[in-house]
């Protein structure tokens, strides 16, 4: 025992032993190492988080603590310390060091998880589905789209060997202290896939009906996701369960040259989906917001010309003194520039604002939240509680982070923080004491 910190022996053994202690299971435990590729699964009810695609190589990793417990420990266990090394080529990664290059590392990769699922469906019962946690986050640039190449080969796995995605939900499981997320955008949560067997008569329907279907299924899951306050960095990953979910409910869908949609070409559509659903949003917000967020979709908290912020306020008929009057921006020397979050003044107060946008709640409560702490945010969102829609707000949040995330990480991680701490927020929010507050003002007689 060496520390009692994260990390340490004593934490890991409390944090294998604190859900045990919870769970419905009783009786002894068996715990045996086997290949994944070719056992049995009969009499089992499967709930696995699998490799990550490249992401970690937990064989190589340990090798660190393994060669000092074989000197220690090789006479008291041969038959686990008979290698010099650990064996690594059978472990179910995409390394290219390995395999001899991305293409054969990749295939090594996807057939060794259609094997792992294929012996599932063939042993497995079906009066209990299996779950399948996944938090690998990887994306590659093709044209436009954006692809998870992680995503795309478990899936494509899971499908061929004749599974169907039958609910998804994210669970907030992922350690922001964790190597692989220091410093970085990472996701705070695993998305938990339940799979069910697929039947084998399902029906075929066309590239233009799946997109049809997605778009008649996907604003409730995505409402359902934002309501439950989901981070803005697990939305996209999130929103490809139901996405896949309706995917996965057909047996085939067949694009228009007559060749089948390709579980990548799926996964484009799902995120084009969402990214149109979140654009509808921006239409119930206040014109002032409105404004603002098309010219940070355009300048971001760059200057840009005069001449084009009037053009923009004219079609949204606000005149650009009036948005300066509001507290969003500044003009000056025939130029305009949005005020970024940390330039607006800490004693703002949203019951007294004669000029009032969702835009300047959620920029003023994104600045409170990441540098004053959660009660100075929930006093700030209290107050405005009177004077605009909160949930738009929390809907202005995701539409900044999926806008920032490309743009700026420093935007991307501000916006992000103040819809994952949403909960949490709202819960202190109604705890201040909002007697004596002013009212909301007429905002059209302004």
């Amino acid at each position: 025992m060496l520390a009692a910190s994260s990390g340490s022996l004593d934490a890991a053994l409390k944090y294998v032993i604190k859900p045990l202690t919870m769970s419905w299971a009783v009786g002894e435990a068996t715990v045996v190492q086997a290949d994944a590729r070719t056992r049995d699964y009969s009499g089992f009810v499967v709930s696995t988080d699998p490799p990550y695609y490249s992401n970690i190589g937990y064989a190589d990793l340990s090798d660190f603590f393994y060669v000092w417990l074989r000197r220690v420990l090789r006479d008291a266990h041969p038959d686990l310390f008979g290698t010099v090394l650990t064996p690594k080529l059978e472990e179910l990664i995409a390394s290219p060091q390995r395999h001899g290059g991305s293409a054969s590392a990749e295939r090594h990769f996807e057939d060794g998880f259609r094997q792992v699922f294929t012996a599932m469906r063939l042993s497995a019962g079906n009066d209990t589905p299996i779950t399948v946690y996944y938090a690998f986050k990887q994306q590659e640039r093709k044209a436009s789209d954006i692809l998870s190449t992680g995503w795309a080969t478990i899936l494509e796995a899971m499908l061929a060997a004749g599974w169907r995605i039958t609910a998804t939900w994210p669970l907030l499981t992922e350690l922001d202290k964790r190597l692989v997320a220091s410093g970085a955008n990472a996701l705070a949560s695993s998305i938990v896939l339940v799979l069910r067997p697929r039947n084998a008569d399902e029906p075929v329907i066309s590239r233009r009906d799946f997109i049809r279907a997605l778009r008649a299924e996907l604003p409730a899951a995505l409402t359902e996701l934002q309501q439950g306050a989901i981070a803005p960095v697990d939305l996209a990953q999130a929103t490809i369960g139901p996405g896949m979910a309706v995917y996965s409910r057909y047996s085939r869908v067949i694009e228009s040259d007559g060749s089948s949609l390709s579980v990548k070409s799926a996964l484009s559509l799902v995120n084009q989906a969402l990214d149109e659903l979140l654009a509808e949003q921006d239409g119930d917000l206040d014109a002032d917001s409105r404004f603002c967020l098309r010219w940070y979709k355009q300048f971001g908290w760059k200057r840009g010309d005069y001449g084009i912020a009037e053009s923009m306020g004219n079609a949204l008929n606000i005149p650009v003194k009036r948005l300066e009057h509001g507290g969003v921006l500044t003009a000056r020397e025939g130029s305009v520039r949005l005020l970024r979050p940390s330039e607006l003044p800490r004693k703002w107060d949203p019951a007294k604002d004669d000029r009032i946008s969702v835009w300047e709640v959620t920029c003023h409560l994104a600045r409170a939240v990441t540098t004053e702490g959660t009660e100075a945010a929930a006093r700030l969102m209290a107050k405005a509680n009177t004077r605009v829609n909160l949930e738009a707000v929390q809907l202005l949040a995701y539409r900044l982070y999926e806008l920032a995330q490309h743009k700026d990480p420093e935007d991307a991680g501000l916006f992000n923080a103040l819809a994952s701490e949403w909960a949490p927020l709202s819960a202190a929010a109604q705890r201040v004491d909002t007697r004596g507050m002013q009212g909301g003002l007429d905002l059209d007689a302004l």
